[in-house]
């Protein structure tokens, strides 16, 4: 006995879907995605006013880094994705990239002022 594919004339192939709370894959990713840029925001903010509240140049770092780790790798990839015809290694490149550049922040934040 052959397994059917869908190459073969009248096969009826039935589309392997996976459901994550009752939603398909691909909007449990973006609400997931969104629920850690919006935590991140918070987080971010909160240094932010840390920053400005103490004139302190780490926590500015710090809310820089966790902005890039969080809030604008998320804002990014969907809106290259859906505003441009970039390739999935392109968006990738780009959110690796944020990764990158928010780590560098907040280590640079372990400095301390002069």
């Amino acid at each position: 006995m052959s397994v059917p594919t869908d190459l073969e004339e009248g096969a009826l192939v039935a589309p392997l879907e996976t459901t994550v709370l009752g939603l398909d894959e691909s909007t449990a990713i973006f609400f997931i995605g969104m629920a850690s840029a919006v935590l991140g925001t918070v987080v971010a903010w909160t240094a932010y006013r840390g920053y400005a509240r103490n004139d302190s140049q780490p926590m500015l770092f710090l809310a820089i880094g966790v902005a890039f780790l969080t809030a604008v790798p998320f804002v990014l990839s969907h809106t290259i994705d859906r505003v441009t015809d970039a390739t999935d290694a392109i968006v990738l490149l780009v959110v690796t990239a944020c990764h990158l550049f928010g780590l560098v922040a907040i280590v640079r934040s372990f400095r301390r002022p002069n």
